[in-house]
């Protein structure tokens, strides 16, 4: 049976890890504290997939800086050939060493997989993959990376990723941003930082995080906010968002283009948790989810929520707060939020000194993937949500494999 519109949430809803069920509604109680598991202000200036630092200790978000200069853009077009990966395969990375990172593709139901990319194909022995995202026809992937650097961005004297579009095979590389110029003007450990694309519904444009990051004394300052490149590449352009916050980690809405983003270190901390804007952008964003303390509240993680196909709902990552005798004890969830009604379920209530780090909903709602991680090790789970009693089965034991997505 594959779900449909406002049925998908019947499979699955208990915790399946461990822990008590927990029965969830978004509220508006303020937030106490503008730092979580996920990521703290003032002490974190880089943001990778699992999403951004702080903005910080001030509590404001700087500007994100100027769209760049005019670098290799790279071609536009189709695919070479490549077949389109198919609906019921995902993708996700494996940190081969601490910089060094492979892109892999594997069958749910059949545990199969492959190297799309190891990244060596500019000479290198490698990079890290910042966030990656699959094109809505499934033909093109687009990453984040350093990989592919020119003289003209070694001349800048910043290590500054690029958005790279590739086929499916991992060949037909093109670059996707220009040449970023150095605009730090002095400041301390200045970097800027491009990381979580995300195709637009259409497939015409891509959305990633676009931040400026520096240090005051001992405080991290700035912030990030979604930008745009066209897929063919191109010059990009800021998406319109509050500026009050850093906004980060974009989803897209592939039934109504709509688009999922994160509001983290606000200058209000009202104004924390996961916000729905038009494709446009704007800044009257609705807030589906409250960034709150306390029995039965949540802190949404810094990661990337995962849509079902047909825009029904969606899943993602957060610390809750859950009722133990006189007090609540934290711990880490998979949730699915109901567009329909407005709700939150609980997927997956993590063990102790465990924690989700991203997590991925196939478009038919029919498996979920996350990543799990302890310590330094990260690993990941699939769940078959078309069984009566769905289990929790590990996927991956190599200690080093993330960031999954269909």
């Amino acid at each position: 049976m594959i779900p449909t519109k406002n049925s998908w949430l019947v499979f699955g809803l208990v915790a399946i890890a461990a822990g008590s069920t927990l029965a969830c509604t978004p509220e508006s109680a303020s937030s106490t504290s503008t730092s979580d598991t996920s990521g703290s202000a003032g002490t974190s200036g880089g943001t990778g997939p699992s999403g951004g630092g702080g903005a910080g200790s001030s509590g404001s978000s700087g500007s994100a800086g100027t769209s760049g200069g005019t670098g290799s853009s790279g071609g536009g077009g189709s695919s070479t050939g490549a077949d389109a990966l198919p609906a019921g395969t995902f993708l996700y990375v494996r940190a081969e060493t601490a910089d060094h990172d492979h892109l892999i593709a594997r069958d749910f139901a059949t545990g199969a997989e492959r190297v799309v990319t190891d990244l060596r194909g500019d000479g290198s022995e490698g990079w890290e993959i910042w966030g990656h995202t699959l094109s809505p026809d499934r033909t093109r992937i687009v990453l984040a990376s350093l990989y592919g650097p020119t003289k003209e961005d070694n001349d800048t004297h910043l290590a500054t990723r690029r958005l790279w579009s590739l086929a499916t095979d991992g060949t037909d590389f093109r670059r996707l941003t220009p040449v970023f110029p150095n605009n730090g003007e002095g400041r301390t450990n200045f970097e800027i930082s491009v990381d979580a694309p995300m195709f637009t519904a259409d497939g015409t444009g891509i959305l990633y995080d676009f931040g400026n990051w520096w240090y005051e004394g001992t405080s991290l300052q700035g912030g990030s906010f979604p930008w745009r490149v066209p897929a063919g590449g191109g010059l990009p352009d800021s998406f319109p968002t509050v500026t009050s916050c850093t906004v980060i980690e974009p989803s897209v809405n592939p039934a109504t283009g709509e688009i999922l983003l994160i509001h983290s270190v606000c200058v209000n901390s009202e104004d924390e948790g996961i916000f729905l804007y038009p494709s446009t952008g704007g800044t009257t964003p609705e807030k589906l989810v409250d960034y709150g303390y306390g029995a039965g509240q949540l802190r949404p993680s810094l990661t990337t929520a995962s849509w079902v196909g047909d825009g029904s709902g969606f899943v993602f990552a957060a610390a809750v707060d859950i009722p133990a005798n006189d007090t609540t004890v934290e711990t880490s969830a998979l949730l699915a939020y109901d567009m329909a009604t407005a709700t939150i379920s609980p997927l997956v209530l993590a063990e102790p000194g465990t924690y989700i780090t991203s997590a991925t909903i196939a478009p038919d709602a029919t498996s979920l993937v996350y990543c799990l991680r302890h310590d330094d090790v990260t690993d990941l789970h699939a769940i078959d949500l078309t069984q009566a009693e769905p289990e929790d089965k590990p996927i991956t034991t190599d200690g080093k494999s993330c960031y999954p997505a269909f």
